[in-house]
């Protein structure tokens, strides 16, 4: 019984002095700028895991159009320069259309890019393109294109 007290101890500490490393990002931008073009607001929070390169990452976006999505997903930062950062990530999550645009199923994909400017060891600013579809698991996927302004900073 001790033992299993103090792995415990030992798997939440250890996973609380790692998520020490993470980042969180947010942005503003445009929501489906291609037709409605509401304005969006997303916060995206990255743990400092990293998986052969590859991190975790869970984020929210909601529109002034009243439409909310919630994700998770993976991202693989590349460095570019020791300034300069591109990161394409992907992810799976669930979309409320509000007065938004409709996107034919509660289960969308969002797939994104983002290049970043490292201002600091701990901040960036950054400039992102996505695109929020259902992969046609609806019955129609209309998809919506998105692009924003980002700012990082870790913790």
């Amino acid at each position: 019984m001790r033992l299993s007290v103090l792995c415990l101890a030992y798997c939440l500490f250890s996973a609380v002095a790692h998520a020490q490393d993470g980042d969180i990002t947010l942005a503003a931008g445009a929501f489906d700028y291609r037709h409605t073009g509401s304005a969006m607001l997303q916060v995206e929070y990255r743990p400092g895991m990293d998986w052969s390169g590859f991190r975790p990452q869970l984020g929210a976006f909601a529109t002034s159009d009243s439409a909310a999505y919630l994700y998770a997903g993976i991202g693989y930062p590349l460095s570019i320069t020791d300034r300069w950062t591109l990161q394409p990530s992907i992810s799976a999550g669930f979309y409320h259309d509000g007065a938004d645009i409709d996107l034919g199923y509660d289960l969308e994909f969002y797939s994104q890019l983002r290049l970043a400017y490292r201002l600091s060891d701990t901040t960036q600013l950054g400039l992102g393109i996505a695109h929020i579809s259902n992969a046609s698991l609806g019955d129609h996927n209309p998809g919506a294109q998105l692009a924003y302004f980002s700012f990082s900073f870790a913790y």
